[in-house]
């Protein structure tokens, strides 16, 4: 190849560096500060609905399994009136998801939620506050976000 050559470069890492280098590299990163908690029961929101969270294939999701029914309806039978999407208006509440793509992070779950209230969804964190608490925060991006936390409590 017309004389030219790559000077080979040589280097070596001392062999408590090496070996810090394999292990990191090996091992999986897991222990209790990357581990996103357990939110897996039901949890009462401050409008009263309860929101069973349980494995949906190889992580969770939400769904509504009792609220306290709007004038005229049941639990059975109310409808997603409010829902933006025309289309998904009959559809009934109970058992509605209003949690999914919900994917681990340190200490916390990030995922989108839907308020039935309202009628949109929102990007979602939810963090354990205590044995028996869950923040959950939904944000929408108008101009700039807007957020609204609320503080579930976990029933039996």
């Amino acid at each position: 190849m017309n004389g030219l050559s790559i000077p080979e470069l040589k280097f070596r890492l001392p062999r408590p560096a090496l070996a810090a280098l394999v292990a990191a590299l090996l091992l999986p990163a897991s222990g209790p500060a990357l581990a996103a908690p357990d939110i897996t029961g039901n949890w009462k929101t401050p409008a009263g609905a309860v929101i069973k969270i349980a494995p949906c294939g190889k992580v969770p999701c939400g769904r509504i399994v009792d609220f306290k029914a709007p004038k005229g309806y049941t639990v059975r039978s109310t409808p997603d009136v409010k829902n933006r999407d025309h289309s998904k208006r009959a559809r009934k509440v109970l058992g509605l998801k209003v949690l999914w793509r919900l994917k681990p992070e340190s200490g916390k779950w990030t995922g989108r939620v839907y308020d039935p209230r309202r009628g949109f969804s929102a990007n979602a964190t939810l963090r354990k506050t205590g044995t028996s608490t869950l923040q959950v925060q939904g944000c929408v991006r108008v101009v700039f976000n807007v957020c609204e936390k609320e503080t579930w409590r976990k029933v039996n």
